[in-house]
């Protein structure tokens, strides 16, 4: 079994966001955005695609 360890954490701080405590996937580390996480406050907001296509043909009419 392995296990996964980011470069950015040192003894349990985070060197990337402020030295604050280590927390995968907290705003601002580089996990943020690209996985998703079972707590919901780490995930990004979800955009929806149709959303932003009718948003894109409203000025051009």
């Amino acid at each position: 079994m392995s296990s996964w360890g980011c470069p950015h954490e040192e003894d349990g701080v985070c060197q990337k966001v402020n030295k604050l405590p280590c927390d995968p996937g907290m705003k601002g580390c580089i996990l943020y955005g690209r996985f998703v996480f079972s707590n919901p406050a780490k995930n990004r907001p979800i955009k929806s695609a149709a959303r932003s296509k009718t948003e894109g043909k409203g000025a051009s009419g």
